[in-house]
């Protein structure tokens, strides 16, 4: 999509076009990326359902078991989770999605088709292994015995608004890897404080007031926090950080068209 040069809704509905006209290779090298993914693996596709278990059971014990923090009323296994989920897409999208030109340099150089198929496959396969996740995480729901109301359907725009966020980056980040290998080293660097910063193992209550409008310049707190508010505890997101979120995912998802 890059190779326009500036943004433009003509070309961005002739892009779309294309990459409906290549549906079929975009489906396979979804299907290439999961296998690549767990290939030489004993449980395979298993280790979807095995990573946020244990994340979940380690966040529970570390936070909820020794530190005690809140979890809004809900039990925190389920409180974790509902956070894990969507910061889990965020994180393996855009790590599997900013190698993807790199690790298929010799199709880029070789064949002649659209380049974004690469990173966008990465990030569908990574949809799957949260669509996983969330089948968990419905079931937890029901063996804990609560409520489901109309609230949780806001979790789909919430979705959206993320799924824009990790487009534009995973675009911005794919090029810029291919000139600098650095992105990919400081990435894995970068998550590990931004999901401290990120209301992942705590509620967003505990920041305190005079500097929650600073913590919600992050885009990804808008983000949890709603996917939480609406899958978790069946209320309405909080809109004015989801707004930001979603003008800050709008923004990047334009530069990295």
């Amino acid at each position: 999509m890059a190779r326009h040069g500036a943004w433009r809704p003509g070309g961005a509905l002739r892009d779309l076009r294309t990459l409906v006209q290549h549906r079929e290779l975009l489906a396979g090298m979804v299907a290439r990326e999961l296998r690549g993914r767990y290939r030489q693996s004993v449980l395979g596709v298993a280790w979807s359902i095995l990573t946020p278990l244990l994340r979940t059971a380690v966040f529970t014990l570390v936070f909820s078991v020794f530190a005690r923090f809140p979890s809004d009323g809900v039990p925190y296994p389920l409180f974790a989770l509902a956070a894990l989920l969507p910061w889990g897409l965020f994180t393996t999208a855009v790590s599997s999605g900013v190698t993807s030109l790199t690790a298929q340099a010799s199709l880029v150089s070789k064949l002649s088709f659209p380049r974004e198929i690469l990173p966008l496959a990465a990030i569908a396969a990574s949809g799957l292994e949260f669509a996983i996740g969330l089948a968990i995480y419905a079931g937890m729901f029901v063996l804990y015995g609560l409520p489901v109301t109309w609230a949780a359907a806001l979790a789909v725009p919430v979705l959206l608004i993320e799924l824009g966020l990790v487009v534009g980056l995973t675009f911005l980040l794919s090029v810029a890897n291919v000139y600098y290998r650095d992105v990919t080293h400081a990435l894995s660097i970068l998550f590990q404080p931004w999901m401290y910063l990120t209301p992942v193992v705590y509620p967003l209550s505990m920041v305190p007031e005079q500097y929650r409008t600073l913590y919600c310049l992050n885009p990804m707190v808008g983000i949890v926090d709603g996917f939480r508010a609406a899958a978790g505890r069946g209320q309405m997101p909080d809109l004015s950080a989801l707004g930001y979120s979603l003008v800050v995912s709008v923004a990047v998802l334009v530069v990295g068209y």
